[in-house]
């Protein structure tokens, strides 16, 4: 075992990364979320001592780290192998999409508008599910509800069991399905909720490297300016919404989509070519459009009578 001085470890891991990201304070994160990996301790408990021991297993697998961080652009997620999202523990592996921020934001916003129904007996679909983070954050805080997910790559389904497995969750139904295709005959439901792929193949090569050459490319890109897959959505939704009043009463969308933060004027045009209602582009933190909402009430009323 070695005992190492804890501040010039995390200066040392720090100023390694920064010639390659060129963020200070992303490498300070970078290095502490590493060591606490590593050493199983959070950063509480790393700063509540001077020094720390390290075994020489520990630090082989901190110079390994750094090395896959800063030559082969591995995501840092990756390497650590999950990541909180609203309460729950999500595995990640590659190449399946990490979940974002930005995704846990607007799920957030929705559970809490979700626990506000005296009836949470709700029928709930994720199109397009990928890691499972939203299906699994919404079975969590809504253990009532009922949750399809479905995704069409079998290696994300696949990571999906294993979070459902790994956060103890029964109400998700997992699906192979290409977004609709292979739903259980005459199901509705009472929210629809996805982030499907919406990155314009224009765009792809402006992206990271960590993330070009680490995620699911068919997780990310879209055709027709990245709207190809949000268009099919849109256009089918409205036949798998069932009323809910009470829903309608306190304003919840009942369709929710991530875009990207070009696509809000389109996508709100789509919308309303489908003759959806209450609809909204929302912003995420940073003030960039991030997904939409609407509700479809005269639609799925007319298409259940």
């Amino acid at each position: 075992m070695k005992t190492i001085d804890t501040t010039a470890l995390i200066k040392k891991i720090s100023d390694q990364l920064e010639h390659e990201y060129k963020d200070q304070t992303l490498c300070q994160q970078y290095a502490w979320w590493t060591l606490q990996a590593i050493t199983n301790q959070n950063k509480s408990q790393l700063i509540a001592h001077e020094t720390i021991m390290l075994s020489p297993e520990q630090e082989q697998q901190l110079v390994t780290w750094v090395n896959k961080l800063i030559h082969e652009h591995m995501p840092i997620q990756y390497l650590i192998g999950s990541v909180p999202f609203n309460g729950i523990d999500i595995l990640v592996e590659p190449p399946v999409l990490i979940p974002r921020p930005e995704t846990e934001e607007w799920c957030l916003k929705l559970i809490e508008q979700l626990k506000t129904l005296d009836d949470q007996q709700l029928s709930i679909l994720d199109l397009a599910t990928g890691s499972g983070c939203i299906a699994l954050a919404l079975a969590h805080h809504l253990p009532q509800a009922t949750i399809y997910a479905s995704d069409i790559s079998s290696q994300a389904l696949d990571l999906a069991q294993k979070n459902t497995e790994h956060n103890k969750i029964s109400n998700v139904t997992l699906i192979t399905s290409d977004l609709f295709e292979s739903l259980p005959q005459g199901v509705k439901f009472d929210l629809i909720v996805s982030n499907p792929p919406y990155i314009a193949p224009d765009e792809w090569q402006q992206l990271d490297t960590s993330v070009t050459k680490w995620e699911d490319q068919q997780a990310l890109l879209a055709n027709d300016e990245g709207l190809a897959i949000i268009k099919k959505i849109i256009a089918t939704a409205p036949h798998y919404i069932k009323p809910n009043k009470e829903m309608q009463q306190k304003k919840i969308p009942q369709v929710i989509i991530e875009i990207g933060y070009k696509q809000g004027k389109k996508t709100i045009a789509l919308l309303k070519q489908a003759t959806y209602n209450a609809i909204r582009v929302h912003q995420d933190l940073e003030q960039k459009d991030r997904y939409v909402t609407g509700r479809v009430d005269h639609v799925a009323t007319a298409t259940t009578q």
